[in-house]
């Protein structure tokens, strides 16, 4: 895999607490704009990172270990979505000192679900045209039905970055999503990991996210008022306030401005739920939204 390369978007100074996002399935480093230019505003070093096509996890994590390498980050703060947060709790169980804190958005601790959904399709990404592929992904977002119109514009938008992502991304997500495999033990302590979900129904099963919260219990848990996917895109404010809570609570060293003005009724307490790489590519930063004709 000397060929893969990672892009990535950066801001803020580089010697605080830095926090990785990782995106989901459909979406690209872009997807966390919002995130990254409010929370480097508030004094955080963040990156938003887009990762090459990888076969495995165990591949994934290899990959990601080197791109934090290349970026001079010892350990970080990592927030996944989707599948994002799933290859981050597999960097965890692997590379537990690398990872100060999880939050997992909208995310999940096993892939048998989809495994099982695709049946033997799964086993043909690796040979389908990129053509097909899109238009599968395409068919995995929401379709119709009540939702804000934040959320839908947000729908909208993913969409539009499918076109940028080649066959072998695509394939690559797919394949890791329906990979069959379960997130191993972590040694990170569970008051280190917050969980966000969305109001609603999401394209995660709900019987994922009852797993992941009965994985987690002590973690932090929080619903978000919006409903969607996609919530860091559609009520970013929203998402922005809990990370900040979460690196006030996970890091003595956060700003001391962050994490202000969250209702504690917000936060549940999972108790209660039991039921070698070319160096990295640094993107031109551009509002993602910005002259968006959906929007």
């Amino acid at each position: 895999h000397t060929h893969l390369e990672w892009s990535y978007f950066e801001a803020g100074p580089t010697d605080v607490n830095t926090l990785v996002f990782l995106h989901g399935t459909s979406s690209t480093a872009a997807a966390f704009f919002y995130q990254v230019m409010s929370l480097s505003e508030k004094g955080y070093h963040v990156i938003s990172a887009q990762y090459p096509a990888f076969s495995t996890p165990a591949e994934w994590c290899k990959g990601f270990d080197r791109f934090l390498d290349a970026m001079k980050c010892r350990a970080v703060h990592i927030i996944g979505a989707g599948l994002g947060g799933f290859l981050a709790q597999h960097f965890a169980a692997k590379y537990s000192p690398r990872v100060r804190s999880l939050v997992l958005c909208n995310s999940f601790a096993s892939t048998y679900a989809f495994e099982s959904r695709a049946g033997t399709w799964a086993n043909l990404i690796p040979v389908m045209p990129s053509a097909f592929l899109r238009q599968a992904m395409q068919d995995t977002l929401p379709q119709g039905g009540f939702m804000e119109l934040s959320a839908k514009q947000a729908i909208d938008w993913v969409g539009l970055q499918m076109n940028d992502l080649s066959g072998d991304d695509l394939a690559s997500r797919l394949s890791l999503n329906c990979s069959g495999c379960q997130v191993a033990p972590l040694p990170l302590d569970n008051n280190k990991i917050t969980i966000l979900e969305s109001n609603g129904e999401t394209m995660v099963p709900d019987e994922l996210r009852r797993q992941l919260k009965l994985m987690y219990q002590g973690a932090c848990f929080a619903e978000l008022k919006s409903r969607g996917d996609f919530p860091y895109l559609s009520r970013p404010e929203e998402v922005t306030l809990f990370i900040e809570v979460h690196m006030r609570r996970c890091s003595p060293t956060a700003p001391a401005t962050a994490g202000y003005g969250v209702s504690p009724e917000l936060w549940s307490d999972q108790d209660v739920l039991a039921t070698h790489e070319v160096p990295a590519r640094r993107e031109v930063w551009k509002n993602p939204f910005e002259d968006d004709d959906l929007l």
